[in-house]
């Protein structure tokens, strides 16, 4: 009955039966903690694993490299330097031969060109003599003459050949009385520069301009504002002797070539086989030359006003390079006298390498060219013939700050290796905790095999080429660490 009681007992103390039962549940997981156990540090050796084996594949990335025999390999590694660079530059491929070249140029390759035959406008013509607006001002001419900025108001009436015109004072605006001046029937065309605040009057005809102002006593005439008439001699102006070239930002319909646009509206015209469209009625001649420009044509073009000639100049280069064009309706290229049959073929660049001699002359169509290896851009002539003493050298060197890059590359992979198989295998010097692989043979072996490839003669080489890696500067330092000495 003793017993009986105190099993009653025993079992009635809820703090007692859990404690046995906590130790019959821990019994039980004692298998699966230790299966959880094993499953971590079988993880993390696949995470060492996995690291150690990146590791190496980085380090015999670089030890293939520094291997290879192909003459893409950074022992054929080139640099090069020019002895002169405003006449000649060139870059080294890899395995192009080391050494000097002697280049004599005589000759560029150049590209094709053309320019208008003559003049564009011939015509006689006037402009201001000086700026027309006081000071830094410059004239609306979409307000009245009154209003649009003159030192003084222009009055009365201007004649400009066989035409007069009303009262300045009756136009609306400066721009109306031009467009009256420019309307057909009148022989000249007038214009206002703003750019240079300058006006233009060109004659339509070849005849010489006539011009005068009307004016009551005490005013002041719009040639004399404008700065066309003498003022030293009563009404002898200075306009039929100015040469202004053609306005190239006013629309083609009123830019007054010598050669009279057949077509008031939309024309054609090919260049280099490229179509290029127009429309006299809105384009300027700027705006045709930009789109020109902007076109697969491969020129540039310009308008030059010193010469009031159009220039084409081929993008390419060679003898064979060309520039044809041609109207296909209407006739803009004849107005801007054009002709294919007037163009400069392009040249071709000409020089020797390490030769004085004409026979061994190079002719290239491009003035950046390849040879052996070495790419070549020429920028200047240096020679008038190749007897001359005069050339400039290209030297070609081992570029051994690629190579000296690459093997400090390779070492520091090869310390990460090393280290990392070291901080795995051995004992900690701070917690004297052991690494997950230590007493394992086979990665301290490896480690070692590691160290005596660095270390060992190398066999099979030429004699009196270095053969061992110390020979070109590759020591260990009291800690096992590689490293290259700069000196070596």
């Amino acid at each position: 009955m003793a017993v009986s009681s105190s099993i009653t007992s025993a079992f009635s103390s809820s703090s007692a039966l859990n404690s046995l039962v906590n130790q019959f549940m821990a019994l039980e997981r004692r298998p699966l903690t230790t299966l959880n156990t094993q499953k971590t540090s079988l993880n993390s050796s696949l995470n060492i694993h996995s690291d150690l084996k990146t590791k190496i594949s980085d380090l015999l990335t670089l030890s293939r490299e520094l291997g290879s025999t192909e003459t893409t390999a950074i022992y054929n590694s080139r640099t090069s330097s020019s002895g002169d660079e405003t006449k000649i530059t060139a870059s080294a491929g890899s395995g192009a031969a080391v050494g000097t070249y002697q280049i004599r140029v005589k000759q560029l390759a150049t590209g094709a060109s053309l320019q208008s035959t003559a003049a564009l406008l011939t015509k006689p013509s006037t402009i201001s003599s000086s700026k027309v607006a006081p000071g830094s001002g410059t004239i609306d001419v979409t307000k009245s003459f009154a209003n649009a900025g003159f030192g003084s108001t222009p009055t009365g009436t201007v004649t400009i050949g066989s035409w007069t015109s009303a009262d300045l004072s009756t136009y609306t605006s400066v721009q109306t009385f031009m467009d009256a001046v420019n309307a057909a029937g009148v022989d000249a065309n007038i214009y206002y520069n703003k750019t240079e605040d300058k006006f233009y009057l060109e004659s339509k005809t070849a005849t010489a301009l006539t011009f005068s102002e009307s004016v009551a006593g005490g005013s002041t005439g719009f040639f004399t504002q404008v700065k066309m008439r003498d003022t030293t001699t009563p009404y002898a102006y200075h306009g039929t002797t100015d040469a202004t070239g053609v306005q190239s930002n006013v629309i083609l319909n009123n830019a007054n070539f010598d050669t009279a646009l057949t077509s008031t509206t939309t024309g054609k015209f090919k260049i280099n086989g490229v179509e290029i469209s127009y429309d006299t009625s809105t384009d300027t001649l700027d705006a045709v030359i930009s789109r020109i420009n902007s076109s697969t044509a491969n020129v540039n073009v310009f308008y030059d006003t010193s010469l009031d000639k159009v220039l084409i100049k081929s993008k390419g280069a060679g003898s064979t390079d060309t520039i044809t064009l041609s109207d296909v309706t209407g006739n803009l290229m004849n107005v801007l006298k054009l002709d294919t049959a007037s163009a400069t073929s392009g040249t071709d660049a000409k020089l020797t390498i390490n030769s004085t001699s004409a026979s061994d002359e190079i002719t290239k169509s491009s003035n950046t060219f390849t040879i052996n290896g070495i790419s070549y851009t020429l920028k200047n002539t240096n020679v008038t013939a190749y007897t001359d003493t005069t050339y400039t050298t290209i030297t070609v060197k081992q570029d051994t700050s690629a190579l000296q890059s690459k093997i400090n590359d390779f070492l520091t992979k090869f310390n990460a290796v090393t280290q990392y198989i070291k901080d795995k295998t051995g004992l900690d010097a701070y917690t004297k905790a052991r690494g997950v692989f230590a007493g394992n043979t086979t990665f301290t072996s490896l480690r070692s095999q590691l160290y005596k490839k660095l270390s060992e003669q190398v066999t099979g080489l030429t004699s009196g080429n270095p053969d061992y890696l110390s020979k070109i500067g590759i020591t260990f330092d009291s800690y096992l660490k590689a490293s290259l000495s700069n000196t070596t």
